[in-house]
């Protein structure tokens, strides 16, 4: 059964999301409070680590950024988190339940700041806690988060494909992050036929019930849809291109990279975002996520600083990125307070199962 909030949302009844609404005592009310307190001040502790750690490097690149490049990257990475939302949004919409936008920009744009906490699941189980908040079983968002991971690894391989160019002559330059590339091609090469396999809507289907079987939840009552597939990545792809276009507006404050530095941009940023995820040492002692930005943005700065600028932007675009989780993660709590506390579900099941 569902029921129509006063803003025309439609939300859950106790029986779709029951934890919402039973009442908690005052140990467990107290115990919550802590945890948030806790997780919060390990948030912000996190973030003003990344921002004091990486001032000393960025500090000369980012006194030389145009302010009006450097709002525009802010707003083009802003938007680039929206389009990933909407990614994300698309596989809940897929797995039999509706999130309105408000609540999923709620969702993910608040719970990406568990990343900032050392460990790498911290963002997921983040937002997997405030979609149970927002009234969607926690088994189906934590599937809709592997799929839009699983898909995403996928959009952003196709890609990668047209930031090759780039990464292969920083290969054979023998520069000092040619060793951290190197990695970054070997997991594109190992991890690209098996992500193409597994976007087919029958394969992304049985590994899905294979998950809720090993939950011990229901299976889902009809097998994922290629249009349901095709719209995350569709979103996905919209959300690195934007990232490209971030990367692109940093270099081109520097340099003149045009159109060609653009399509690589666009691919070497889908490339580092992906391979950071998976290389958690780098043989060259430089994050490898920065290495293949650096090894993109190289050949367009060869009179504009080389190396050293193109490191300085890829540090200047995490430290951008930086601003934009807080920015978003700010104006969606702000947005829906009540709904962070629990009160207003806005979540439906589309499907015969409720998950």
């Amino acid at each position: 059964m569902v029921e129509t909030t006063a803003r025309g949302d439609v939300a859950p009844t106790s029986t779709t999301a029951p934890d919402a609404t039973t009442p908690t005592s005052p140990t467990r009310r107290w115990v919550n409070l802590v945890v948030r307190a806790v997780v919060i001040l390990a948030i912000v502790v996190g973030m003003t680590w990344s921002v004091v750690d990486q001032w000393p490097q960025v500090r000369e690149t980012w006194l030389g950024l145009a302010w009006s490049s450097v709002a525009l990257s802010v707003l083009a990475a802003l938007l680039g988190m929206v389009a990933n939302t909407m990614a994300w949004r698309a596989a809940v919409a897929d797995l039999e339940h509706r999130v309105s936008v408000g609540a999923a920009l709620r969702i993910c744009l608040v719970g990406q700041l568990g990343k900032y906490i050392p460990g790498s699941v911290w963002a997921y189980v983040l937002q997997i806690e405030l979609s149970r908040r927002a009234g969607l079983p926690r088994p189906r968002a934590f599937l809709a988060t592997l799929i839009t991971v699983g898909l995403g690894v996928t959009t952003a391989l196709g890609l990668g494909v047209i930031g090759l160019p780039s990464l292969r002559e920083a290969v054979g330059s023998g520069s000092e992050y040619a060793d951290s590339v190197r990695v970054a091609l070997v997991i594109m090469a190992i991890l690209l036929p098996i992500a193409l396999l597994c976007a087919v809507p029958r394969v992304l289907t049985a590994l899905v019930q294979l998950v809720l079987r090993l939950l011990r939840r229901p299976p889902l009552e009809r097998r994922l849809t290629w249009s349901g597939v095709l719209r995350v990545i569709g979103w996905t792809a919209l959300g690195y291109s934007l990232f490209g276009v971030h990367l692109w507006l940093l270099a081109n404050a520097q340099a003149t990279p045009g159109f060609e530095g653009l399509v690589r941009c666009v691919g070497a940023f889908a490339i580092a975002m992906t391979v950071g995820m998976f290389a958690f040492v780098s043989p060259s002692g430089l994050g490898v996520r920065e290495a293949v930005l650096v090894a993109a943005l190289a050949p367009f700065l060869l009179d504009d600083g080389g190396v050293g600028a193109a490191l300085g932007i890829a540090l200047a675009s995490r430290l951008i990125f930086t601003i934009a989780d807080v920015l978003a993660a700010g104006v969606a709590a702000l947005s829906g307070v009540r709904q962070l506390r629990g009160t207003t579900p806005d979540v439906v099941a589309t499907g015969v199962d409720k998950g």
